[in-house]
Parts: C-alpha cells; sequence; structure tokens
C-alpha cells in the first residue's frame, strides 16, 4: 500500500499537471476568442507545443534516476549498459547516465524528424500567419515553454518523480501529444477543405479564415479534453492488471543495481590476458550480425565498382569493409573486458567481477549459488596459453574468457570443473 508521502506527492504532482494543462490551452483560447486567430495560426501554435513538449521531455530524459533498459549483449552500448555508469551533477541528487548520453543523439534526431514531417504535413499547406498573429502565437509559445518548464521543475525534480523514470518512461505523455497534434491538425484540415471548395479542393488553396469560431473552438476543446485524459491516464491504468499505477501505460522500469563489490582482506585477482581484451571479440562476429551486415554491404559496393574496373576504390572499399567490423568487435571486447578483474575470496566462496576504470562490481556469485562450472579452451586460448571459464546462475552464464591460470576462480566453488573440448564462445559474454 502505498505510503502517506506517496500519495500526497501523487496529488501534488496531478494538480501541479492539472494547473499547467488548464493554463497552456487558456493561450488558444483567448487568442481565437479575443485576438482573431485563424486556423493556420492554432496548427502553428500546436506544432511550436509539440516542439516544447519534446525539449522538455529530452531534459526529463537525461536526468532520468534509473538506468535505461539496454541489453548487455548489444555492440558497444552493451559493455557500458552493464556498468550502468552515471555523472553526479554537483549539489543535486541528480545522476545523468553515460549510456542515455549516448543514446541522446539517435533520440533528438528521431523527435526532429517527427517534428518536421508533422509541421511540413499541417502547416506546409498553409499560409504563414500574419504578423501580428505570428507574433502572438510566438509569445504564446514562449508561455507555454515556461509553464512546461515550471511543472517539469516542480512535479519531475522537486517532488523526486526522476527517481523513479529512466531515459524511456521520461517520455511518458509526449506520443500522446504527437497523436492529438496530428489527428488535431488534420480534423483542422478537414474543415478548411470543406469550408474552401469542398472536397476537391486543393491544400495550395485552403484560406485559413474561413473557419469560424465554434469550429476552431471545438478543435481547441478537442486538444483540451485530450491533454486531461493524459492528466489522468494512471487512473485508466490501473484497470489493466499489466500495468503499473504510477508509470501510467508504461511498465516500472528497473532500479540501478546495487551489488557489494568490497575487496576482502587479502583477496586473490584473476584478470584477461591483455591481448585477450582485445582480438578476442573477432571470436563473437556470428553473435553480432550487424557488425558483419557493415562488412556485407561494403563488399556488395566494391563489387558494383568492380564491374566499372575502378580497382583503387574498390580495394579501399574492401579494406574498409574489412577493417571497421574487426575494429568494432575489438572495440567492443575492449571495453567488456579491457578493465576487469575478477576478486576471488577461496575462504568465503565469493567471485566478484569488478570494473577498475568505472569503480563498480559488475556481478557477486556465492558458491552455494552457482548451478554449473566449466573450464575450456577456444581457438584463441589455445594460441594464447590461456584457459576460459563459465560459470551457470539462476541469472544467467557468466564468461570469464582468456585468463592466464584459472585454478583461483575454480577454488572459489566447492566442485571440480567440466572441461571440454575448444569452442567458440558467444552465448555468454554477454553478462561480462
Amino acid at each position: 500500500m502505498p505510503s502517506t508521502g506517496q500519495l500526497l506527492r501523487t496529488a501534488d504532482s496531478r494538480r501541479t499537471d492539472l494547473l499547467g494543462t488548464i493554463a497552456s490551452n487558456s493561450l488558444p483560447i483567448v487568442g481565437v476568442a479575443f485576438l482573431d486567430w485563424s486556423a493556420a495560426a492554432l496548427l502553428f501554435l500546436y506544432w511550436f507545443e509539440l516542439g516544447v513538449d519534446s525539449v522538455w521531455a529530452l531534459v526529463r530524459a537525461v536526468f532520468a534516476g534509473r538506468p535505461p533498459e539496454i541489453e548487455t549483449g548489444t555492440l558497444l552500448i552493451g559493455p557500458l549498459a552493464a556498468r550502468q555508469y552515471s555523472l553526479s551533477v554537483p549539489r543535486t541528487g541528480l545522476r545523468v547516465y553515460l549510456t542515455t548520453l549516448l543514446v541522446l543523439p539517435v533520440t533528438i534526431l528521431i523527435l526532429a524528424a517527427v517534428w518536421l514531417f508533422t509541421g511540413a504535413l499541417l502547416v506546409g499547406p498553409l499560409p504563414e500567419p500574419s504578423p501580428e498573429r505570428l507574433t502572438g502565437v510566438l509569445l504564446a509559445t514562449v508561455g507555454i515553454f515556461v509553464l512546461t518548464g515550471v511543472t517539469t521543475v516542480r512535479k519531475y525534480f522537486y517532488n523526486g518523480e526522476y527517481r523513479n523514470h529512466n531515459s524511456t518512461t521520461a517520455f511518458r505523455g509526449l506520443l500522446p501529444r504527437i497523436c492529438t497534434v496530428f489527428f488535431g491538425g488534420i480534423l483542422t484540415l478537414t474543415l478548411l477543405t470543406a469550408a474552401t471548395e469542398g472536397p476537391e479542393a486543393e491544400l495550395g488553396s485552403l484560406d485559413p479564415s474561413v473557419v469560424g469560431l465554434p469550429l476552431l473552438l471545438m478543435v481547441v476543446c478537442f486538444k483540451f479534453m485530450s491533454d486531461l485524459l493524459g492528466v489522468y491516464s494512471d487512473r485508466l491504468a490501473v484497470y489493466f492488471k499489466s500495468y503499473d499505477q504510477e508509470y501510467g501505460w508504461q511498465t516500472a522500469p528497473p532500479k540501478a543495481r546495487s551489488i557489494d563489490g568490497t575487496r576482502t582482506a587479502a583477496p586473490e585477482c584473476a584478470r584477461p590476458v591483455r591481448l585477450g581484451r582485445v582480438i578476442g571479440g573477432l571470436l563473437r562476429l556470428p553473435y553480432h550480425p550487424g557488425s558483419a551486415s557493415i562488412g556485407g554491404i561494403g563488399l556488395l559496393v566494391a563489387a558494383l565498382f568492380a564491374i566499372g574496373g575502378a580497382w583503387d576504390t574498390v580495394a579501399v572499399i574492401v579494406a574498409a569493409s574489412v577493417s571497421i567490423p574487426i575494429l568494432l568487435l575489438c572495440l567492443d571486447q575492449l571495453l567488456r573486458y579491457g578493465t576487469i578483474e575478477y576478486r576471488i575470496d577461496p575462504d568465503a566462496g565469493v567471485l566478484v567481477a569488478y570494473d577498475r576504470l568505472f569503480g563498480t562490481a559488475l556481478w557477486r556469485i556465492e558458491s552455494w549459488a552457482e548451478s554449473g562450472l566449466r573450464v575450456e579452451k577456444t581457438p584463441l586460448d589455445s594460441l594464447l596459453g590461456t584457459e576460459t571459464v563459465t560459470i551457470k546462475h539462476a541469472d544467467g552464464e557468466y564468461l570469464l574468457p582468456h585468463l592466464p591460470d584459472a585454478a583461483a576462480v575454480v577454488a572459489a566453488f566447492d566442485r571440480q570443473p567440466e572441461r571440454s573440448e575448444p569452442i567458440i564462445p558467444g552465448r555468454a559474454g554477454l553478462l561480462g
């Protein structure tokens, strides 16, 4: 059952949302009713408001207090996601996860593309409003930006809601707003088409001034009601048991891991050999088809140039097609195992994987919790004179690759390991 403090914070957040929604939706009502705004001015305002919502959603995503949900087997990003490294903001309790910053440029490109596409579809066919109306629209946009900022600071940061979100759930509410602006714009364009020349009217001939006050107020009320539904989305979601009340239509993101990586009095340490930390990634090429596809596309392009006899270009493309996947795989291996060490306390029967660069424990296994232990030699192990240990656990399989001697690791467990013939590792490398 939620505590009294949680209920008070939820009520305060809902009240803040409700006041912000009423205030922001009052601006277009004032513009339409008293400032003689046309349909074009109204669509411009809603398009600008969508941009404002996207900006503040990005702010919420950057400072979300829970780590983003990224598969640890993902090339390059996966090793960083496994470490859950975050940067603290001085004099605040805020933290910024490194993986959030890495995927942020892609998120910005997607949001910018959606915003520009919406503008081209809804605002592009209409003439620009008069300077007076455009000035009013811009002032209303500034007002909405301030109102949204105050709401975000009050609800998300001051009330501590950021602690319950990651960079995905922080965008809660943005998709419904995109749909509202899109369908509201389509409705407005339909009204303009019907009022201008009928169903056969061309978009370039639409006259934004032909739609009267009642129809424009209907569009404004449609937007207002959609925003109100967004405010109460969490209450709607409780009727569906698969969703969490606090997160509306989304499930709750997992909290950051807390793993005890404390060193014992005199722990033993094992680390992968240096070459294994880099070139070991080549053995997992079949498990990263994305990198292989990059090389395949490059080779297809090289084949096209070969038909034309441009052999210098073919040589450059072939070299790039082979070297880029290799570099990506080696860099992934370096990020995954370059600074990792395995801390072993054979007396306590504890094994901890610790990243020395990020200063964080990745996982911890007690001897009683493992369900399988295997020592094997991969083709690279045979070349380097090393061994690879695989530990089965309820959470999955943990791979300790290219150790100079597996005896210290095996000593932490109360069983003799299985030993197998050389294989190509891949399935267990996801957990590092």
